[in-house]
């Protein structure tokens, strides 16, 4: 009977909710904050290495508004990687 609700960040940065909605709302929104660390750590401890974590597409902007998880965003990164792959077919075809 729980209702349908959408991921979006809870308003505060509380994790403790005052109704339902609210609790699930922070459930899923930190639970995927930890998960996306608990991935970049686990990637930065094998590569050993300094990187930079840049974030693409989706809901990126969305995790960045409450957290510091990426470098940077690029919503288009990957749209434009592809236009530069078509263009450079076309000018070398």
């Amino acid at each position: 009977m729980l209702p349908r609700i959408a991921i979006e960040p809870p308003p505060t940065d509380s994790v403790i909710g005052r109704d339902t909605v609210g609790q699930m709302q922070i459930g899923i929104y930190w639970g995927y904050v930890g998960l996306i660390e608990g991935l970049l750590g686990r990637m930065k401890a094998e590569i050993a290495s300094s990187v930079k974590i840049i974030a693409t597409g989706g809901l990126a902007p969305l995790f960045q508004q409450h957290s510091h998880l990426f470098d940077s965003v690029e919503p288009d990164l990957t749209l434009r990687g592809l236009a530069k792959l078509y263009a450079n077919r076309e000018g070398g075809a």
